[in-house]
């Protein structure tokens, strides 16, 4: 799939923070609805297609952990106070 050049040359020109969080999909926790219509394969492809974007992009991918709400919260917190010491 190419990516269109107005979209490489954004992705190139309006850099955010080098850390990007992902969030893998997690079949225990998915469902469909009327705002997530992608069934569970289609959401790992489109999650592969994600990671290899940004990675190709320069960006240091930070997964997130398959956890509660509270502790997924907690260690976004933590590695973002990291990010910004380091």
């Amino acid at each position: 799939m190419s990516i269109p050049k107005h979209v490489q040359d954004a992705a190139e020109s309006f850099r955010y923070n080098r850390i990007a969080f992902v969030a893998p999909p997690w079949k225990k926790i998915y469902q469909r609805d009327k705002e997530r219509k992608q069934d569970f394969a289609e959401a790992v492809r489109t999650y592969r297609t994600i990671v290899t974007a940004y990675v190709d992009y320069g960006y240091e991918l930070v997964e997130l952990p398959r956890d509660s709400t509270e502790r997924r919260v907690r260690f976004v917190l933590d590695e973002s106070a990291r990010s910004i010491r380091t």
